[in-house]
């Protein structure tokens, strides 16, 4: 459990550690529901969404907006396509992309897996007021713009001989 007292959030360790753990939590929730409704695992379900949604539908874009790694991306995206869940094409304006489309099947399990997926985000806002969801998702702006940052000016250390 995500806020048991050994867990990240319940021993108050770092922010980062806290946000791990939560990231982890969410994942596991999100996982046991797609499981339950197909042979989609959590990375193809998140590539199938975002081009269901129009919010993008060539590779690079569908990538970087499910934050999945290259290589997981390229072997989730091939397993997709060998499974009848999507075709792809070159792009006409990049040649080094590639157009992901969904075929029936995709559309079929969006239709099916998506008005879930759709109530559990109506579940987990409906925990939060407006105030305390607008300051989620400024802090998350925020947040991602900061971890951008990696050099950091620290002092050495003093040594003991001083």
């Amino acid at each position: 459990m995500t806020n048991s007292p050994d867990s990240a959030i319940g021993l108050g360790l770092l922010l980062p550690f806290q946000i791990a753990q939560l990231h982890t939590a969410l994942n596991a929730q999100a996982k046991a529901i797609v499981s339950r409704h197909g042979d989609l695992n959590l990375a193809q379900w998140r590539i199938v969404r975002v081009v269901a949604l129009g919010i993008e539908n060539t590779t690079t874009p569908v990538r970087k907006a499910t934050g999945i790694d290259k290589s997981q991306f390229s072997k989730m995206l091939s397993i997709l396509e060998q499974n009848g869940y999507v075709t792809l094409r070159p792009c006409d304006v990049d040649k080094r992309q590639h157009v992901i489309e969904l075929t029936k099947k995709a559309r079929l399990a969006h239709e099916r897996l998506g008005p879930v997926l759709d109530e559990r985000q109506r579940h987990l806002v409906a925990s939060l007021s407006e105030e305390e969801l607008a300051v989620i998702y400024k802090a998350i702006r925020v947040m991602a713009e900061a971890a951008e940052k990696t050099d950091f000016a620290v002092p050495p250390p003093i040594s003991e001989e001083d």
